[in-house]
């Protein structure tokens, strides 16, 4: 996980401590959107996955350099814990997902602790959720829809968002339930399905496809879901929020196909499943995303994530580039 400590927002003399737990797709743009903003100190510290008495240790650790600096500077005014962690992915069983409880509730009882702890501070706890987990098979979701997820993905989604609202009232809980989220990450990050229809296309490497051709979704840029969640950690709030984050304009599995296939100028190779796992609609309203929220187009995305493949040689094709 990463601490980072910056002057807080507003303030003159008062610091704010952001604790970011994930460095994945979503982890990393958050953590880049972060530090992009103002000068700050960055500390990578350990949260052990899977062993609860290191993981408890590692705990012990953050919240005494917390601490340790509320006594040196006496001045924290704001305490952000952000939980856009998870390893197990939309078709996780539910004994993956309830492995992945464990650390996750670590991490609540964390903030809670730190709010106990720096009681003249406020706190605040970010929660990364899934639209797609939440509305899974329903179009046209308008704001206040009532989640009904039909996989355990979505189901251990929907436990750990009534968690979140469940924390101490002195928490303002932030909930952010993505859409389809696409980017570049790094790479040794996680790859998705238009970061690897772009690779593949490069290599001339066969893409398998889980969905349908007609399949609908809403696909959102890494990088606007990190601005979004960085612009909220930057205000003085204090009242606790749902946000979904999709484009409010879905796209066809033929679409994106054809899409990195124009910005790529490669021909695709790809299988498609005859029985596709993952192939229900799922689309928003746009008046069911945040006023503020501004997602990038789907072509300008796509060419963003091609070049940042292609400029970190995470294709293996660096003598052609896009």
């Amino acid at each position: 996980m990463i601490l980072i400590k910056r002057k807080a927002p507003g303030q003159i003399s008062s610091l704010q401590v952001i604790a970011l737990f994930g460095s994945g797709l979503i982890g990393k743009a958050i953590e880049h959107a972060i530090i992009r903003d103002q000068p700050q100190s960055l500390h990578s510290l350990s949260f052990d996955w899977f062993d609860p008495r290191l993981r408890s240790g590692d705990a012990k650790q953050l919240k005494e350099a917390i601490i340790g600096t509320a006594a040196q500077s006496g001045n924290i005014s704001q305490i952000d814990v952000v939980w856009a962690a998870g390893k197990a992915g939309f078709g996780a069983t539910a004994e993956e997902l309830a492995a992945e409880m464990h650390p996750f509730e670590d991490v609540v009882e964390l903030s809670e602790a730190l709010a106990a702890l720096v009681p003249n501070a406020k706190h605040r706890f970010h929660y990364m959720s899934s639209a797609g987990g939440l509305y899974e098979g329903q179009r046209f979701v308008e704001r206040g829809a009532e989640p009904r997820p039909r996989r355990p993905y979505g189901e251990a989604k929907l436990i750990q968002e009534n968690r979140v609202t469940g924390m101490q009232p002195e928490i303002v809980t932030m909930i952010y339930r993505l859409s389809s989220a696409y980017g570049f990450s790094g790479p040794n990050g996680r790859v998705g399905l238009i970061s690897a229809l772009i690779a593949n296309a490069v290599k001339h490497s066969t893409s398998q496809i889980f969905g349908a051709a007609d399949t609908l979704r809403d696909y959102v840029l890494s990088k606007d879901v990190g601005d979004f969640v960085a612009d909220r950690i930057n205000e003085i709030a204090d009242q606790s929020q749902v946000n979904i984050l999709a484009s409010g304009k879905p796209s066809s599995m033929h679409e994106i196909l054809d899409t990195v296939a124009r910005v790529t100028g490669r021909r695709l190779y790809y299988q498609q499943s005859l029985s596709p796992s993952n192939a229900g609609h799922i689309t928003f309203l746009r008046s069911a995303l945040p006023r503020t929220w501004r997602p990038t187009d789907l072509e300008t995305g796509i060419r963003q994530v091609a070049r940042q493949l292609s400029s970190s040689f995470a294709l293996g094709d660096a003598s052609r580039p896009l």
